[in-house]
């Protein structure tokens, strides 16, 4: 499945003087630093910016790119693949697929200066390329540099995982971190894997061409989302020519003239599924060999550093923010992460009072398909398995006029407290998921409920009107079919004028 190497990193001309210069010298350590940061993606980049912005010395470590999977192979290079592949047109399969790949490799460019050396260095930041790890307690050490720290903050991200699936590691498979690299993109692949990430590059990459299989080895996709809106994304990746292969296990795989085949087991049976290539969309690990955490004395279990409530770790200099504390990997959680570590890391907090803590943030996701879902809190199936009780409001986008008007299907779902108004959960799908759960996260941070949306008017027609349609339908079901509410209303006709 080779096809060819992934791009030199000096022959990306836009993005790599940016975020990894040609030729850069680490700067001389200063004798001590407020706070050394391990890690230059979304979290170790704010808690940066941020200390050096409060007159704290900062020295940020980074392996190799800045702006982390974010800008380089994630959320970036994804959604301008996404928006690119929703209006490309009138052009045959082979165009589409490379003009999509300068498309996003563009839109990375134009971001990178917010994550470029340049801007951190003009900060204040003392920037050192290379491999960091502890040295002991209060250091760290980068090319034979060392760093000494009164904190420090482990930032250093997450990488894809491969499954151990025989014959799959001599295939070379794609994953995140190399698919957004290629010198072109292929006009078949076989995605592993029916979850988020899996789910976005099948519906991009079909919708530009490629032929795409998408392997789920559970009976359905998506299946931490609501089992509505899950189906409803599945329907449209059939729709965009996706072909799907659930409750299917990959026994082996190899290496043929015509790409990568795979030996499968489905509920049809064995077959076989042959593309150029395939891509792991599996799951994702922290970044955390080679870091000697044991000099710095912090625990870990299993492949994760412990860390309490404060983001700290078991050694109270060092704290740890992102994806390196583990899943879920959002860009989102990591920038919240890094607001957290900076109140706590920098200011002195007299018998624990005034931490900031990581356990009480609202940390909302949002799948960037067509439709889009996007939930924080609780779904009604993960209420249901908890036995927590509820009770659910739907709106289907069909009682809203705008949504109508733009042919755009979907719902919002409410999972509330009994005879309360409080929000448990939200689940929105539609065109602009992400945009129409933020009253969700407003009503749920600030502790009030549906019934102060009721006074709320809006410009006709807005998609918002959804969640006042919400407030309209919950005081209906609480009052309107009241016996008591009923009986005073008769009472009041029979008064008269």
């Amino acid at each position: 499945m080779n096809m060819g190497p992934a791009f030199a990193l000096e022959d990306d001309l836009f993005l790599l003087p940016l975020v990894r210069p040609a030729g850069w010298s680490n700067p001389h350590p200063k004798p001590f630093y407020d706070l050394v940061v391990l890690g230059g993606g979304a979290a170790g980049l704010i808690s940066a910016f941020g200390a050096v912005g409060m007159g704290a010395r900062v020295a940020l470590v980074e392996r190799d790119r800045l702006g982390g999977d974010c800008l380089n192979t994630g959320c970036v290079p994804s959604k301008a693949l996404a928006a690119f592949a929703r209006h490309a047109s009138g052009t045959n399969a082979v165009e589409r697929l490379e003009d999509a790949r300068g498309a996003f490799r563009k839109a990375r460019a134009r971001l990178a200066p917010n994550d470029s050396a340049d801007r951190l260095s003009r900060s204040g930041v003392d920037l050192f390329f290379g491999e960091g790890a502890f040295a002991s307690a209060a250091s760290a050490q980068v090319e034979g540099l060392l760093l000494r720290f009164r904190t420090a903050a482990l930032c250093v991200g997450a990488s894809p995982v491969i499954p151990a699936i025989p014959g799959l590691a001599d295939c070379q498979p794609w994953t995140t971190a190399s698919f957004f690299d290629l010198n072109r993109l292929p006009s078949s692949i076989i995605i592993l894997g029916g979850g988020p990430v899996g789910c976005e590059l099948a519906q991009s990459l079909s919708r530009l061409g490629c032929k795409v299989h998408l392997i789920e080895r559970d009976q359905a996709l998506l299946g931490r989302e609501d089992a509505e809106a899950a189906q409803q994304v599945t329907q449209a990746l059939i729709k965009d020519g996706v072909e799907l292969c659930t409750g299917t296990r990959v026994l082996r795989a190899e290496l043929t003239g015509a790409g990568v085949t795979l030996h499968l087991h489905s509920p049809n049976g064995p077959g076989l599924l042959t593309a150029e290539g395939v891509l792991s969309a599996t799951g994702r690990k922290p970044n955390l060999g080679n870091l000697s955490l044991d000099l710095a004395s912090i625990q870990t279990a299993g492949d994760l550093p412990v860390v309490d409530c404060h983001l700290q770790t078991s050694n109270p200099r060092v704290f740890v923010a992102g994806d390196a504390t583990g899943p879920p990997y959002l860009t989102h959680r990591s920038g919240a992460h890094a607001a957290v570590l900076l109140q706590n890391a920098l200011f002195p907090h007299p018998l624990g009072l005034g931490k900031a803590r990581a356990d009480r943030l609202l940390i909302p996701r949002c799948l960037h398909t067509d439709p889009a879902i996007a939930q924080v809190g609780l779904t009604a199936e993960e209420a249901l398995s908890a036995a927590i009780p509820h009770e659910i409001l739907t709106v289907p986008a069909i009682h809203v006029d705008r949504l109508e008007l733009e042919n755009e299907p979907g719902f919002l779902r409410l999972v509330l407290s009994p005879g309360s108004d409080r929000l448990l959960g939200a689940t929105v799908v539609g065109k602009q998921a992400g945009e129409l759960l933020f009253p969700a996260l407003d009503l749920m941070r600030s502790g009030r409920g549906l019934r102060s949306l009721l006074g709320l008017v809006l410009p006709y027609p807005a998609r918002m009107e959804i969640w006042t349609r919400a407030a309209q339908i919950w005081r209906g079901n609480r009052f309107g079919k009241s016996p008591i509410t009923r009986r005073w209303v008769r009472w009041l006709a029979r008064r008269g004028p």
